[in-house]
């Protein structure tokens, strides 16, 4: 999938005017809705196609429900880190929550909910998925150009001639936790001197909880992704974002490091 290409959604629900209601309010943005009727359908589905941006999953269907679909999902290693959203009306105790969240779930909505959070929390989503498909793409023309360059120095230096584009304060931390490389957008909300001031640092060094920063490193590298985490800069303007991360791997499929992007809250 190239990067200009609409996102896919899967959209998974027994009922046909659910998945209607879904496409009516994601229809007005470049995305690609597939419609699976049940958990066996949106598994053969998977089975075909596996650039899904986004998985909008019902819990309550027929033979095979929501919790038993992503846990087969999860099952696959070229599934496993599609992010997944349940949409039911069911979920409304604690239990069933933390049923969801072990699944293999990274949010859930309780129907009925406002459209424009659904739209917003996609848009997060696909926002990540975009990005990082482009640092693939780019990094498999730098593999194809430098083929006896390792990829950490390929991302190292590459990154920093396309990441200054994106606004975002965008960092590359190693398995440590250490930065190894940044764009502006970080330098100036660190409030750093210096790009050699921050590289080689902790990564959570630069929050007001490094120890909830320590944490969501943590857990980037052992899900793999890491969606909407809240943390604060420690700078003159206390600045809150949240932070979606993505490890690389090398070719033998260890991971060498993650990209971790932040997005200022407004307050």
């Amino acid at each position: 999938m190239k990067t200009n290409s609409a996102a896919k959604i899967l959209m998974v629900d027994d009922r046909s005017e659910n998945l209607f209601a879904l496409e009516v309010i994601l229809c007005d943005e470049n995305y690609l809705c597939v419609r699976a009727s049940s958990g066996e359908e949106a598994l053969k589905i998977l089975l075909r196609e596996q650039d899904f941006a986004i998985i909008l999953m019902d819990v309550q269907m027929p033979k095979m429900d929501g919790f038993e679909t992503v846990e087969l999902i999860r099952q696959n290693e070229k599934l496993k880190l599609i992010p997944i959203i349940f949409l039911t009306a069911s979920m409304d105790s604690s239990v069933q929550i933390f049923k969801g969240y072990l699944a293999g779930a990274v949010d859930y909505m309780i129907k009925p909910f406002s459209p424009a959070i659904l739209k917003a929390k996609v848009a997060v989503f696909v926002d990540l998925f975009k990005k990082n498909l482009e640092l693939l793409e780019q990094a498999e023309e730098m593999k194809m150009l430098k083929k006896n360059v390792s990829i950490e120095k390929l991302l190292s230096h590459y990154t920093l001639s396309i990441i200054e584009a994106i606004h975002d304060p965008l960092f590359v931390i190693n398995t440590e936790g250490k930065i190894t490389d940044i764009n502006n957008a970080s330098l100036k909300i660190s409030e750093a001197i210096s790009r050699d001031n921050l590289i080689g640092t902790n990564f959570s060094d630069y929050f007001t909880d490094m120890h909830n920063a320590g944490e969501g490193c943590q857990h980037l590298f052992s899900k793999g992704i890491l969606v909407g985490y809240p943390l604060t800069f420690i700078n003159n303007k206390k600045t809150s974002v949240l932070f979606n991360g993505s490890v690389y791997n090398d070719d033998e499929g260890r991971v060498l490091g993650a990209v971790m992007v932040a997005r200022e809250v407004s307050v």
